[in-house]
């Protein structure tokens, strides 16, 4: 009878206990959020702003967001105060801790101060010169080190020969990585009103050295001043760290199987409606709405920075690009030219590939026709065929 006694209570022990086991996920899931620069280093600098509390003020938020409605979420941050942080410890805080995800915060600039929108970045082989200028500026960084050449295995983003160190990069976390970066995208630009500059790939040393699925996020360009006067604003800086959270928390729930709100339950405080000021202007700046790629279909590669977009409708007010009408038309996008917003489809790197989807736009646009790009700048479709003849 005394053993029959011993093995149930052993039995209700095992049960009891794998039931408590079961209501507890044993696995934590991090996240390491990158302000970029800091301390001496300010990164870019706008009229009133510098991109490094820009990016630490929004980064905060975010981690606050995270931290308040996602149980089971663990928030690491590279830097909490003004400081200055080697890009190679970013790194290493985030591999040292085994980190599931690193979501990296910077601003943009450019010489041309009608540059505007939000963009995001995964890691990849520079495929034009404009990328590769985003990311040299980020990687200036490096430069502000004592004795930098002994971290960076010799790298000097000064160097003609710079990039060379990123064709040695895996592409094991790159699946995951879009994944990422199309839903943060897709709410930046749905919740903030930016111009979508979409995803993007070149070669950031942070995203490189990180074993994890990474991104880097270009809020908006301080050298434009629609941008840095909305940027600036701590009421804004929420909305963009709602913004991202959504993202962030979409992406969870498909990596990890869960069905936590991409709403905040406890949201940050807002004080003002976030909604960013129209671009003056802007030199044939072409922006598009983005459309998840399968993870088993190659990134796009345009020669010489050459694309093609099919050019279907002209307005003198700006339409949303989520506008219903525009739901049956791929990769809608569009432009600002003589106080007009022209409206495109599709984004190819060749005449072909746009001529397939014109066929399918003169359905519902007879008037549509082609047009090209180089980079930003509109340029003839002869122009275009000439530089990939180059």
């Amino acid at each position: 009878m005394n053993k029959k006694i011993g093995l149930l209570l052993c039995l209700m022990i095992f049960f009891v206990g794998g039931t408590m086991n079961a209501q507890t996920d044993p696995k934590t899931f991090k996240v390491v959020i990158d302000a970029g620069h800091g301390g001496h280093d300010p990164g870019c600098r706008g009229k009133n702003s510098q991109e490094k509390d820009v990016c630490l003020s929004t980064a905060l938020k975010l981690g606050k967001l995270i931290t308040d409605n996602c149980p089971n979420v663990k928030v690491i941050y590279t830097r909490r105060t003004d400081v200055f942080v080697e890009l190679y410890r970013r790194a290493q805080i985030a591999n040292t801790n085994k980190a599931d995800l690193f979501i990296s915060i910077h601003c943009n600039a450019a010489e041309n101060t009608s540059a505007n929108g939000t963009e995001t970045w995964v890691m990849g082989l520079h495929k034009s010169e404009a990328n590769l200028a985003v990311a040299r500026a980020e990687n200036a960084a490096i430069l502000k080190e004592k004795n930098f050449e002994n971290n960076y295995e010799g790298y000097n983003p000064n160097s003609p020969e710079a990039s060379i160190i990123f064709s040695l990069y895996s592409n094991a976390y790159l699946s995951n990585s879009i994944l990422l970066a199309n839903k943060v995208q897709k709410n930046m630009v749905n919740t903030n009103h930016f111009i979508n500059r979409g995803i993007k790939q070149a070669g950031f040393w942070v995203l490189y050295k990180v074993a994890m699925p990474s991104i880097l996020i270009e809020l908006g360009f301080l050298s434009n001043l629609d941008d840095e006067r909305y940027l600036i604003k701590d009421a804004n800086q929420n909305a963009m760290a709602t913004a991202i959270y959504s993202g962030f928390v979409d992406y969870y729930n498909t990596v990890m199987n869960k069905n936590l709100e991409t709403t905040p339950a406890t949201p940050l405080p807002v004080t003002e409606t976030p909604v960013a000021t129209a671009p003056a202007e802007p030199k044939s700046q072409p922006d598009s709405v983005i459309v998840p790629p399968s993870p088993l279909i190659p990134e796009k590669t345009f020669q010489n920075d050459v694309h093609f977009k099919v050019q279907f409708l002209s307005s003198p007010k700006k339409i949303a690009l989520t506008d219903p009408q525009f739901k049956n038309i791929p990769e809608v996008g569009c432009y600002y030219e003589n106080n007009l917003w022209k409206y495109t489809a599709g984004d190819e790197p060749t005449q072909a590939g746009a001529a397939a989807i014109l066929q399918e736009v003169k359905k519902v646009y007879g008037d549509a026709f082609l047009i090209a790009f180089q980079g930003d700048k509109k340029i003839t479709v002869a122009e275009a065929n000439a530089l990939l003849k180059k």
